[in-house]
C-alpha cells in the first residue's frame, strides 16, 4: 500500500482541522500542575527519540511505585496528563515504550482505582487495542493489566459490554487515521511510517471484531454502520500487512455470520474488495481467511461475482499462487467455496483452465506434503462439482488426469507436472470420472489404461541386461514403477464394486497384461531382470487374488523343471520371488516345501560361497521356513561352519548377517547351538580372535542366552574369559566384555562358580590371570547372594606362606638400614642371599602370587567383609601374612629390585605405595576394633595378643624371614602405641617375662623389634637401661671388629641408645668415654672395618657425643679424619648399596661434630685444621658418579650431602672443574648443590677474567665443561605431557646449565660478554633452547603461557631461586626457569635471539612470541638497557682510557640523558660551547624491532657525514647484540676521531662555525686554518684577499657567486 503526503490544508481522520488522540499533531497537554519530581520526564514523553521516552516512562513508573497504593498521594494532574499522552505512547514505534506505557497505566489503575474508573472512557480504547499488539511484551503488559481487574469470565463479558461503544468509537477513530496523521513524514522512514499505520488499523479491526462478538450487536449497529462507511476500510485487502488483512477478513466473516444486512448497502465495495482487489494482491498469511470470507459471502450474496466472468475464471490467478502459507486448510476452504458457487455447469474449457491453475498452485515449492495431497483431493472434487453431467473427451482426460497418472506411475525428472505423494487422491479422481455413463468417457478410460499398461510392459521389456553399465539403475526403476502401479491399482480395486465395475475391469485387465509381461521376461532372460521380479512381488503383496487367478506360482516354479531352481538362486530376483512364499501358498505347507527345499539344495551346491550365503540368508528369512530347516542336515552343517568362520573373524559381513538370521528365525537345532557355543568360548581365549568371538557371543547372548548356561563347565570357562577381557587395555573390548558379563548374569544358573574361579586365579599367576579388582568384585557379589561362605573366598594361608617363603630367602639390601626402623639389624641377617632360580610367575600387572593374595586380602578386609565366621587360627594367619607381606613390600618400595613381589616398572612405586597404605589402614582398623590394650597381660585370647606372640615366635634366629617377622612386629607395636596413646601398664613386667632384652642370636631381632616398636616408651624401663649399660661396657673388651660379637653389640647399642633423647643415655660418662676410645681406636685401621661396622661406629659416636663432648684427646681429630677417609674411599669407587650406610652415618657425624654445643678446644681445633680437607673431600664426593638415584637410601644420602655442600663458602671456580658433571646428575639434590656452587663461583671469577682479557689481549671463553652441558638439549617430542609436568632431571640439568652461562655474563665486561656470545653463536646453542621453550610454554601452538594468570610476577621474571623453586610444583618450577632464561636471553644475547626469530619458519610462533615478549619482557629489558646506559655514562671516563676504547684517551665524555617514560636516550658530544647530539629511541618490542637513531643537533660535520654516523650507530646497535652502550661508544668514537687534530679558527677562535662546519680553508704560507664563512667575512670587511695572520694573498673560492657563498648569506 502506498502512502503519500497529505495535501496542505487537508483534515486528519475526518475530524476537520482538529487532531485526534492518535495523531502526532495533537497539542501537548498542560504540564504546569505536574510535580517537579517528574515534570521533566512527562515533557520527555513528547520527544521523538524512543530511548528518551523509555527512560522517562521508567522514571515515572518508579515514582508511582514509590507513592504506594494510597490514592491521595497521587496528584490529579499526573493521571490526567498521562491519559492524554497514553494513546500516542501505546502505538509508539518502540515495542519497549508501548510495553512500559501499559505497565504505567496498570500501576495508575492500582494506585487510584476510583478516579481512573471515572476516566475509563478516555483510555479504554488504546488499552484494549494493546491486547492485539504483535509484540509479545507489549501485548502481555496490556493483557496482564486487564486480567488483574477482570479475574472471571463473567466480569470480562460485562466489561466488554460496558465499554463496547467507547471501544468502537476508538476503532472508528483509528481506522480513519492515515500514515501522515500518525507520524511526521519529514523525520520518519517509510518502513516505520507503514509499520505504525498497520499497527493502528490492525488494532482497529481487532477491536471492532471483539466488540461485535462480545458486545450487544443491536447497540453497536449505528457505530458499525459508520465504521463500514469509512473508505479506508475497503482498501484493506490491498495492504501489505498480513495481520491487517487477516483481521479484516475475520471481521467481514463475523458480520456475514451475525449481521449480513449491515453489508448489503456496501455490496459493491465488498465485491470490489474481495472479488477483485484481493485476487490481484499477494495474500500470503491470509489466503485461507479470504477463502472463508468469500465462501460465506457467496453463500449469502452470490451476486457479488457478477455476470461477466464465471467465478472459476475469477479464481484462476489466485488459486495458481497456491495456499500462500495456508497449508491443508486453504485447499479445504477452496473446496467449500467451490461448492457455494451457484453455476455448476460451466464450459469444459473453463474447468480445464481452472484445473490447470490448481495444478500450478499445488506445484508451488512452498506447499507442504500434506497441503499438496489435500490440493489433489480438491482437484478431484472439481470433477465431481462441475463435470458430473458433462461427457469427457479423451483429450480432456489426457490433459487433466492421465498425464498426472503417468507422472505418478512413471516419474520423469524433466516434467513439471505435480503429483501427489500418495495414490489415494488420484484413485479417487479416477473413481469419480468412472461414474460417467456416457460412451465417450468410458471409451476414453479403456483406451488410456491400455496405453499405460502397454507403455509399462514395453519399458519392462526394454530394461537393460545384466552386462550393461546401467543395469542396476534400470532394474531399480522398473521395480519402483511396479510398486507404484500395484499400490495405485489396489487402491482403485478396493472401492465399492457397484460404483467402479467398469474401472475395476479395465484396471484388472491392464494389471494382468503387466504381470504376463513380467513372467515372460523373467523366463526368457533366466530370471536376471530383478525389476520384473519386484513387479511380481508388488503384485503378490497388493493384489494376491489377481496373482492366484493368473496362476503365477505354476508359471514361475514348474514342478518338472529342476533347472529353474538353479537359475533362480543365482539371480538377483530370488528375494523378490520368495519373500512372500508363505502367503502365496495360502498355508499349504506341502506346496511351500516343494518350492523351498529345492531352492535350499540348489543354494548349498553353489561353488561361490558368498553367493550361497546370500541365497540361504534370503531363504531362511521366509516365515514358516524353520521347520523345514530343522530337517535339513546339510543346511545345519553349512550354518555351523559359517558360525565358526564368524568366531575366527574369517566371515564377511554377509556371513555375520546370516549368523544373526539363524538365531532370529530359530533355524538352528540344539546340537548345532551347543557346538557353536563351544567355538565362541574357545575363541575368547585366543587374542587374535577375541574381537570376532565377542561379537559372536554378543549375538548369541541377545538371541539364545540359555545355550551358554546349560553346560556348567562351559559356563565357568566363559565367565573366566569375560572377566579376563574386562582387564585388558583395549577400552572398547573391555567395556564390551563387561556388558556381556552383565547379560550372562541375567540368566539364572544351577550353581555358583565364583569359589572355583577365585582359587584358580589366586593360587596361580600368569598373563591371563584375572586382575585382583575383578576377583574382588566377583567375591563381593557372591557374598551378597549367600551362595559361598567368607572362608571360601579368602586365599589359602598355606599356599600364601609357601609362595612368600621363596622371597624370604634373600639377604636384604644393606642400604635398607637407612630407611627401616630396624636400622643396623639388616647387617645381622644370615641367609643364602639368592632367590630360587625357578621362573617367577606374575600376572599382567607384574604381581607375584603372594602379592596378589595380599592385595586381594587387604581389599576384602577394607570392603567391610564380615570375618566373624572365619576360624580364629585362619584369621590370625591371614593378618600375620598381610603384615609380613607389607614388611617385604616396604623394603621393595625403598629399594627397587628385580625379582620382588611386584615386578619393577614405571608404575611399581605407586602400586607398592597403594598396597602399603591399604594394608596399614586394614591393620589399624583391626587394632582399633580390639579395644584398649593398656590393661592387657599380653597372654589373652584377643586377635592382637595372639598375633604379637605369633610374631615373636617367628622372629627367632637371624634368617631373613625372622628379620621381616620382627619388622612386622615393630610396625604393629608402633601402631598400637599410636592408636592407644601409650604402652601397656605392665610393659616392664611383660618385657622381663619375655627375657628378650639381652644379646643372643635367637632373640636379637625380637629385641630390635621391641626397641624400635615401643621407642621412647621404653626410656623408663630398667631392663632396657641395664641392657644399654651392658652393651656400652662390653665395647672396650672387644679387641677386634672382626669379632662376630662386635657388630651385634654395635647394632644393639645404637638401637638401644635411640630409645633415649640426646644426652640422656643412662650410662655413666666414664663408660661412654671408654667406649668412645675403643670406637676411635678401631677407626685407625679403616681397611679392617667393613661397611657395616663403619656405619655403626659413626652412629655410635654420634649418640655418645653429647655425653663425651667435654673430653679432651685425639678422639675428635681421629673421628674427623675417619669421616674424610670414608668420603675419599667412597668417591674412589665402591659398591653403591654398601657405601650408602657409612656415607650417611659419616656425614651425620661431621654434622653433629660441627653442631655440638660448647665443644672443647680439641674438637674446635680439629674442625678448623681439617676444614680445607673437608671442603675438598666434599667437592670430590659431590663430583663422584652416583650410580642409583631411584632408591630412597640413595636419595637420603644425596640430600644430606647436598645440604652439607651448600654450607661451603668462598669456593674458587678452579676448584670446581669436576663439578660441572654433577649438574647433569640424575639426583635433583646433587644437581641443586652443584648448581649452587657454580652459581656463586662463576660471577666471582669474572673480575679476574675481565682483567686477563685486557692484559693478555686474548679472547675469553666460557668453560668447555659448561658448554658441553648445552649439547644435551632436550627435544619436546621425546617427552609426554606427563613427563614434562614432572620436570625430568635431564631437562632441569640443561636449563640450569644455561642459567650458569648467564651467571658468567652477569659480571663480565662488555668485551668479555661479546666473546661469550661468540662461543654461544659458534656452537649454535641457542636454537635448541628456544625450540624447547616455545614448545613447552605454548608459543608453537599460538597459546603462550599467560604470566599474570599463572601468578608469575616481575620478580619471577628477573630472578630464579632454586631453593624457592623446589618448593613449587615441578611443572611450575620448569616454567619459572624457562621464563627467567628467556629474560636472560633478551638481556644478554638479544642479537642471537633476533637471528633465531628471523630464521623461525613458523609465522604463528613468531607472532605469539613477539606479543608475549612485548607484554611481559620488553618493559623490563628496556629498563635494564637504560639502567646500563646510566651506569656506563657514570663510568665512561674509565672505559675511554681502559678497555672500552671509545675513541682513545683524548675522547671526551659525552653527556647522556635517559628518559625511561619516553624510552629515549639523548647523547651529546661537547664541541666548544655546543654539542653534537643524537637520540636513541627504543621501540616497545625491543630488542626485536631496531632502535631508532635520530640526529638532534649536527655539529662539526657535513650532512652526509652526519647521516652516515647515524646509520653507523644504528647498525652497531642492530648487529652488535642490540646493545645501546655499543651504539653510544661508536658515536663517541666517530666524532672524537673527526675532531682529533683540529685547531681553532684564527678569526673566530672556535672549532665550529655558524654553519656547523670545521675549519677547512688553510693558508698556504702560515698553514693556519679558517672557516669559510669567517674568511669570507674577513675579505668583505677588509676589502682584501689576504691571510688575517701573515697578510699573504689567499685564493678563497674563485668568483663570488651566490652559489658559492655561505648558506646564511
Amino acid at each position: 500500500m502506498s502512502f503519500g503526503r497529505k495535501k496542505p490544508g487537508a483534515s486528519f481522520g475526518g475530524f476537520g482541522a482538529s487532531a485526534t488522540t492518535l495523531s502526532y499533531l495533537t497539542p501537548p497537554p498542560d504540564f504546569s500542575a505536574i510535580p517537579h519530581e517528574v515534570v521533566v520526564q512527562y515533557k520527555n514523553l513528547l520527544k521523538k527519540d524512543s530511548t528518551t521516552k523509555e527512560k522517562a516512562l521508567q522514571d515515572i513508573l518508579a515514582y508511582v511505585r514509590r507513592l504506594g497504593p494510597n490514592p491521595e498521594t497521587l496528584e490529579e494532574a499526573v493521571i490526567d496528563t498521562y491519559i492524554d499522552l497514553y494513546p500516542r505512547l501505546s502505538i509508539d514505534d518502540s515495542p519497549r515504550v508501548r510495553e512500559l506505557s501499559h505497565q504505567l497505566l496498570f500501576h495508575l489503575l492500582n494506585a487510584a482505582k476510583k478516579r481512573m474508573a471515572k476516566k475509563l472512557p478516555s483510555f479504554v480504547g488504546p488499552w484494549l487495542a494493546g491486547i492485539f499488539d504483535r509484540n509479545k511484551g507489549a501485548s502481555r503488559a496490556a493483557t496482564d493489566a486487564l486480567a488483574a481487574f477482570l479475574k472471571t469470565k463473567e466480569k470480562e463479558e460485562a466489561f466488554w459490554k460496558a465499554v463496547q461503544t467507547q471501544v468502537l468509537e476508538f476503532a472508528i477513530e483509528a481506522i480513519r487515521e492515515t500514515p501522515g496523521t500518525l507520524s511526521d513524514e519529514r523525520v520518519t522512514t517509510a518502513e516505520d511510517l507503514a509499520a505504525k499505520y498497520h499497527r493502528v488499523v490492525g488494532a482497529s479491526l481487532s477491536l471492532a471484531l471483539h466488540a461485535f462478538k462480545k458486545g450487544d450487536a443491536g447497540a453497536l449497529e449505528d457505530g458499525l454502520t459508520r465504521y463500514l462507511e469509512t473508505d479506508a476500510l475497503w482498501d484493506m485487502p490491498k495492504t501489505d500487512d498480513s495481520f491487517v488483512r487477516k483481521a479484516y477478513y475475520q471481521f467481514l466473516l463475523a458480520l456475514l455470520a451475525a449481521k449480513p444486512e449491515l453489508l448489503e448497502p456496501h455490496l459493491q465495495k465488498v465485491a470490489r474488495a474481495l472479488v477483485h482487489d484481493s485476487m490481484k494482491k499477494s495474500q500470503s498469511g491470509s489466503a485461507t481467511d479470504l477463502l472463508k470470507a468469500l465462501a460465506a459471502l457467496t453463500k449469502r450474496f452470490p451476486q457479488v461475482w457478477g455476470t461477466k466472468k464465471h467465478p472459476l475464471q475469477a479464481l484462476q490467478q489466485f488459486v495458481a499462487q497456491g495456499s500462500q502459507g495456508g497449508d491443508e486448510e486453504y485447499w479445504l476452504s477452496l473446496e467449500q467455496l467451490l461448492r457455494t458457487i451457484p453455476d455448476r455447469e460451466p464450459p469444459v474449457n473453463i474447468v480445464s483452465a481452472f484445473l490447470a491453475s490448481v495444478r500450478k498452485g499445488a506445484a508451488d515449492r512452498r506447499e507442504t506434503t500434506g497441503a499438496r495431497n489435500q490440493a489433489f483431493k480438491t482437484y478431484g472434487q472439481v470433477f465431481d462439482i462441475f463435470l458430473q453431467h458433462t461427457p469427457l473427451s479423451t483429450s480432456f482426460l489426457e490433459e487433466n488426469l492421465v498425464t498426472l497418472t503417468r507422472q505418478y506411475l512413471h516419474p520423469s525428472s524433466g516434467s513439471s507436472t505435480p503429483v501427489p505423494q500418495r495414490p489415494e487422491p488420484l484413485a479417487a479422481t479416477w473413481v469419480i470420472v468412472a461414474r460417467h455413463q456416457d460412451d465417450e468417457t468410458q471409451a476414453g478410460i479403456r483406451e488410456e489404461w491400455q496405453k499405460m499398461a502397454d507403455a509399462f510392459t514395453t519399458r519392462m521389456a526394454n530394461s537393460l541386461p545384466e552386462v550393461s553399465e546401467g543395469y542396476q539403475k534400470s532394474q531399480a526403476s522398473i521395480a519402483f514403477e511396479g510398486q507404484l502401479w500395484f499400490a495405485f491399482t489396489a487402491n482403485i480395486l478396493a472401492q465399492p464394486a457397484e460404483s467402479t465395475a467398469l474401472l475395476s475391469n479395465v484396471v484388472t485387465t491392464a494389471s494382468a497384461h503387466v504381470l504376463r509381461g513380467a513372467v515372460d521376461l523373467l523366463v526368457r532372460r533366466n530370471f536376471k531382470p530383478f525389476g520384473a521380479a519386484s513387479v511380481i512381488q508388488s503384485a503378490f503383496r497388493h493384489s494376491p487374488g489377481l496373482c492366484a487367478d493368473q496362476k503365477l506360482l505354476e508359471s514361475l516354479f514348474p514342478a518338472d523343471e529342476g533347472e529353474v531352481f538353479d537359475r533362480v538362486v543365482t539371480s538377483q530376483s530370488l528375494p523378490y520371488l520368495v519373500s512372500d512364499l508363505n502367503t502365496i501358498t495360502g498355508g499349504d505347507d506341502g506346496r511351500f516345501g516343494e518350492i523351498w527345499s529345492p531352492l535350499v539344495e540348489a543354494a548349498l551346491k553353489l561353488p561361490d560361497r558368498g553367493q550361497a550365503i546370500s541365497a540361504v540368508r534370503v531363504l531362511i528369512g521366509i516365515p514358516s521356513a524353520a521347520p523345514h530347516a530343522h530337517q535339513n542336515s546339510s543346511l545345519q552343517a553349512f550354518l555351523v561352519s559359517l558360525w565358526k568362520a564368524f568366531v575366527t573373524g574369517e566371515a564377511a559381513n554377509s556371513g555375520r548377517d546370516l549368523c544373526e538370521a539363524t538365531l532370529s528365525y530359530h533355524i538352528l537345532v540344539k546340537e548345532s547351538l551347543a557346538e557353536i557355543a563351544n567355538e565362541i568360548v574357545a575363541g575368547l581365549e585366543v587374542p587374535t580372535t577375541r574381537d570376532s568371538a565377542s561379537a559372536a557371543l554378543e549375538l548369541l547372548l541377545a538371541k539364545r542366552r540359555e545355550t551358554l548356561t546349560e553346560n556348567g563347565g562351559l559356563h565357568v570357562r566363559l565367565v573366566t574369559n569375560l572377566l579376563a577381557l574386562t582387564e585388558i587395555s583395549d577400552g572398547t573390548l573391555s567395556a564390551k566384555a563387561k556388558k556381556l558379563k552383565t547379560l550372562l548374569d541375567e540368566q539364572p544358573t544351577a550353581q555358583n562358580h565364583v569359589a572355583a574361579i577365585l582359587e584358580n586365579h589366586l593360587e596361580e599367576a600368569g598373563p591371563s590371570s584375572l586382575d585382583v579388582d575383578t576377583l574382588l568384585q566377583q567375591a563381593l557379589d557372591a557374598l551378597k547372594t549367600d551362595i559361598v561362605s567368607a572362608e571360601d573366598i579368602f586365599p589359602s594361608s598355606t599356599v600364601w606362606m609357601e609362595e612368600l617363603s621363596a622371597y624370604l630367602q634373600r639377604v636384604p639390601n644393606p642400604s635398607l638400614s637407612l630407611t627401616s626402623s630396624m636400622g643396623g639389624a639388616y647387617f645381622l641377617v644370615q641367609g643364602a642371599g639368592n632367590l630360587s632360580s625357578a621362573p617367577l610367575r606374575r600376572d599382567s600387572s607384574g604381581r607375584s602370587i603372594p602379592a596378589r593374595m595380599a592385595l586381594f586380602t587387604a581389599k576384602l578386609f577394607s570392603s567391610g567383609v564380615d570375618t566373624s565366621s572365619l576360624p580364629p587360627e585362619f584369621l590370625l594367619e591371614l593378618v600375620y601374612l598381610l603384615c609380613l607381606t607389607e614388611a617385604v613390600v616396604l623394603d621393595q618400595l625403598s629399594v627397587p629390585q628385580a625379582g620382588g613381589l611386584w615386578n619393577d616398572g614405571p608404575e611399581t612405586e605407586s602400586r607398592l605405595q597403594e598396597f602399603c597404605d591399604l594394608s596399614n589402614s586394614v591393620i589399624r582398623t583391626i587394632v582399633t576394633a580390639c579395644g584398649d590394650w593398656t590393661n592387657w597381660t599380653m597372654a589373652g585370647d584377643s586377635l592382637i595378643e595372639r598375633l604379637v606372640n605369633f610374631m615373636l615366635h617367628e622372629a627367632v634366629g637371624l634368617k631373613p624371614k625372622a628379620l621381616y617377622a620382627a619388622k612386622a612386629l615393630s610396625s604393629l607395636l608402633q601402631l598400637l602405641v599410636q592408636t592407644h596413646g601409650g604402652a601397656p601398664a605392665n610393659l616392664e613386667e611383660w618385657v622381663t617375662k619375655l627375657g628378650i632384652m639381652r644379646v643372643a642370636p635367637n632373640t636379637t631381632f625380637a629385641t630390635a623389634a621391641f626397641l624400635t616398636g615401643f621407642g621412647e616408651a621404653l626410656a623408663s624401663s630398667k631392663t632396657v637401661a641395664t641392657l644399654c649399660t651392658r652393651l656400652v661396657s662390653e665395647l672396650p673388651g672387644i679387641r677386634e671388629v672382626s669379632d662376630g660379637k662386635a657388630l651385634v653389640t654395635l647394632v644393639m647399642l645404637n638401637l638401644c641408645m635411640d630409645v633415649y633423647e640426646a644426652s640422656t643415655v643412662p650410662v655413666e660418662t666414664r663408660k661412654q668415654v671408654l667406649a668412645l676410645q675403643q670406637l676411635t681406636r678401631w677407626t685407625e685401621n679403616p681397611e679392617k672395618l667393613g661397611y657395616q661396622a663403619a656405619s655403626e661406629i659413626c652412629k655410635s659416636i654420634i649418640r655418645l657425643l653429647p655425653g663425651t663432648k667435654d673430653t679432651y684427646g685425639p678422639y675428635w681429630e681421629q673421628a674427623i679424619k675417619y669421616c674424610l677417609e670414608l668420603w675419599v674411599t667412597s668417591a674412589a669407587g665402591s659398591v653403591q648399596d654398601q657405601k650408602l650406610p657409612y656415607l650417611h652415618a659419616s656425614l651425620k657425624l661431621m654434622q653433629a661434630l660441627r653442631a655440638a654445643e660448647d665443644p672443647n678446644d680439641d674438637l674446635v681445633e680439629a674442625l678448623a685444621e681439617h676444614k680445607g680437607e673437608e671442603t675438598a673431600a666434599l667437592i670430590t664426593l659431590l663430583g663422584a658418579p652416583h650410580d642409583d638415584t631411584a632408591s630412597m637410601p640413595s636419595q637420603q644420602v644425596d640430600a644430606l650431602l647436598a645440604r652439607t655442600v651448600r654450607r661451603l663458602q668462598n669456593v674458587r671456580l678452579e676448584d670446581l672443574e669436576d663439578i660441572y658433571e654433577a649438574v647433569a646428575s640424575e639426583s635433583r639434590e646433587i644437581q641443586r648443590a652443584a648448581f649452587g656452587l657454580l652459581h656463586n663461583a662463576l660471577p666471582a671469577a669474572q673480575e679476574d677474567i675481565n682483567l686477563a682479557v685486557v692484559l693478555d689481549k686474548k679472547a675469553a671463553n666460557l668453560p668447555s665443561e659448561l658448554l658441553s652441558l648445552l649439547l644435551n638439549a632436550p627435544y619436546p617430542q621425546d617427552y609426554t605431557d606427563e613427563d614434562l609436568a614432572s620436570f625430568p632431571t635431564p631437562i632441569r640439568s640443561y636449563l640450569l646449565a644455561w642459567h650458569l652461562v648467564f651467571d658468567a655474563y652477569s659480571k663480565a665486561s662488555f668485551r668479555v660478554r661479546n666473546d661469550y656470545t661468540d662461543n654461544v653463536k659458534s656452537g649454535k646453542h641457542l636454537d635448541p633452547l628456544m625450540a624447547f621453550l616455545v614448545d613447552v610454554l605454548g608459543h608453537a601452538a599460538a597459546k603462550p603461557l599467560n604470566l599474570d594468570r599463572a601468578g608469575f610476577t616481575t620478580e619471577h621474571i628477573r630472578s630464579y631461586s632454586i631453593d624457592l623453586a623446589d618448593a613449587e610444583l615441578p611443572e611450575r618450577d620448569m616454567n619459572w626457569l624457562l621464563i627467567h632464561l628467556f629474560y636472560l636471553v633478551l638481556k644478554y644475547i638479544p642479537g642471537l635471539f633476533k637471528l633465531w626469530y628471523l630464521d623461525c619458519s613458523s609465522n604463528q610462533t613468531r607472532m605469539a612470541i613477539q606479543a608475549w615478549m612485548e607484554k611481559f619482557f620488553s618493559p623490563l629489558i628496556i629498563a635494564d638497557a637504560l639502567d646500563e646506559v646510566v651506569e656506563w655514562s657514570a663510568k665512561q671516563g674509565e672505559t675511554a682510557s681502559g678497555s672500552g676504547g671509545g675513541g682513545g684517551a683524548d675522547a671526551q665524555e659525552i653527556t647522556v640523558k635517559v628518559s625511561k617514560s619516553a624510552r629515549e636516550v639523548t647523547a651529546g658530544y661537547p664541541v666548544d660551547d655546543d654539542a653534537a647530539t643524537i637520540a636513541l629511541r627504543v621501540p616497545k618490542s625491543y630488542p626485536l624491532d631496531p632502535v631508532d637513531v635520530v640526529g638532534v643537533k649536527r655539529v662539526a660535520v657535513k650532512e652526509d657525514m652526519w647521516q652516515a654516523w647515524l646509520m653507523g650507530t644504528k647498525a652497531v646497535i642492530m648487529f652488535g647484540n642490540c646493545n645501546l652502550v655499543d651504539g653510544l661508544t661508536a658515536f663517541r668514537r666517530n666524532i672524537s676521531l673527526a675532531l682529533k687534530g683540529q685547531e681553532e679558527c684564527a678569526i673566530c677562535y672556535s672549532i665550529i662555525a655558524q654553519d656547523k662546519t670545521l675549519p677547512d680553508k688553510r693558508c698556504g704560507t702560515c698553514n693556519h686554518s679558517f672557516h669559510r664563512v669567517c674568511l669570507y667575512k674577513w675579505f668583505q670587511n677588509s676589502g682584501r684577499n689576504t691571510c688575517p695572520l701573515c697578510r699573504n694573498a689567499i685564493d678563497y673560492l674563485g668568483s663570488d657567486t651566490k652559489r658559492r657563498r655561505p648558506e646564511h648569506e
